[in-house]
């Protein structure tokens, strides 16, 4: 590396023996040895995601993000031996069973588990100056309309609302998929956000501000099913007419995964518009298919939509003038029915649950 100000020789550069943290490298080199010790320890990888190391041969797990290490076991003799093993080979600190970890806090019951983000909610209100804000009951007005800014705001504006919605973003990845679509709704003017767009920002602020104490819960149980329920809206950017596709993954009734996104095409009907939607989500579960196993779980899957035209066009292989525009990647859907990867079933629009994921509710 080059040496720092005052430390310099000519020309020379400095070799490295041991990293230093700041590097580019310095996270790979620290992930490499401290995968190699779990390794030792009768741990791997796991392929869906590398940062979580699963036994060999009981059930224990651990998650490593940066130098924030979780296990996740019973309290066993091999969990005592970890801990020991641990401490002596790295430098840490043993601060017991998890209440906060990554902004999320954790509360145990008798009953489950709960995880919510007061505590980062309070510290975005603050920033923003919206902690003592009147709070609303919805996170947006239903049938507001937004569309993209085309006159150049002020670079603190952009800024002010870009950072507003940064800060919104890592809410939504860990406990509110309630804001899942308000976020994707409102990032797509980051790049030209006038006052009603910072209005809109406000607004969901103010709600948050409402709902500080909601989070996700996690009821223990022996029950092992995943329900996905997918929803589309139809046309509803007014800039583009794209459809927002969305879904929502319960784990024994628990939400353990959310999305709320723009398809890259226009749809030409609403059956269109939700056979994509149930495309998109069909990924989705073949990604989660590949990491159950990893955890010893063999889960049967149900997917919820409630269009019957798309339904039925994702078990039938019929090809007809309304459909045989659509591109054929979206019918990976039927291969995965054919396979049995998961059921498709008719679920009531009343009833299903990724409209969260989808538009703005009353």
């Amino acid at each position: 590396m080059r040496p720092p100000p005052g430390f310099s020789d000519g020309d020379k550069v400095w070799k490295l023996n041991l990293c230093i943290y700041g590097l580019k490298q310095s996270a790979n080199e620290w992930y490499a040895l401290f995968a190699k010790f779990l390794t030792l320890k009768d741990f791997t990888a796991s392929h869906q995601d590398p940062g979580m190391f699963i036994h060999n041969k009981v059930e224990c797990y651990i998650s490593l993000d940066v130098d924030d290490i979780a296990i996740y076991s019973a309290d066993t003799p091999i969990l005592t031996t970890l801990i020991k093993d641990l401490k002596t080979a790295f430098e840490i600190s043993d601060l017991g069973e998890a209440s906060f970890l990554l902004g999320l806090h954790i509360t145990y019951t008798s009953d489950g588990i709960a995880l919510t983000q007061e505590r980062y909610i309070g510290t975005i209100l603050s920033r923003f100056g919206m902690e003592n804000s009147n709070t609303v009951s919805i996170p947006l007005p239903k049938g507001i309309t937004l569309t993209k800014g085309i006159t150049e705001q002020p670079k603190e504006q952009v800024t002010t609302y870009q950072s507003m919605i940064g800060s919104l973003m890592y809410l939504v990845t860990g406990t509110r998929p309630d804001l899942e679509y308000m976020l994707s709704f409102l990032a797509q003017f980051c790049s030209c956000p006038n006052n009603e767009h910072i209005g809109a920002a406000k607004h969901v602020f103010r709600y948050v501000n409402g709902t500080r104490n909601l989070g996700l819960f996690y009821q223990y149980t022996t029950r092992n099913a995943i329900h996905v329920y997918v929803d589309t809206d139809i046309a509803g950017c007014h800039d583009t007419r794209r459809s927002t596709s969305g879904y929502i993954v319960l784990f024994n009734n628990c939400c353990v995964s959310w999305l709320s996104r723009k398809p890259h095409s226009v749809a030409k009907s609403a059956t269109e518009a939700e056979f994509v939607a149930i495309s998109y989500t069909t990924r989705h579960i073949r990604w989660l298919l590949k990491g159950l196993p990893e955890l010893r779980l063999h889960v049967p899957i149900a997917m919820h939509a409630d269009n019957t035209g798309a339904n039925f066009l994702a078990v039938n292989p019929e090809i007809n003038v309304r459909t045989k525009h659509i591109a054929v990647d979206f019918f990976i859907t039927r291969k995965a029915l054919e396979d049995n990867l998961f059921v498709l079933l008719k679920v009531e629009s009343v009833n299903n649950l990724a409209d969260i994921s989808t538009k703005i509710l009353a």
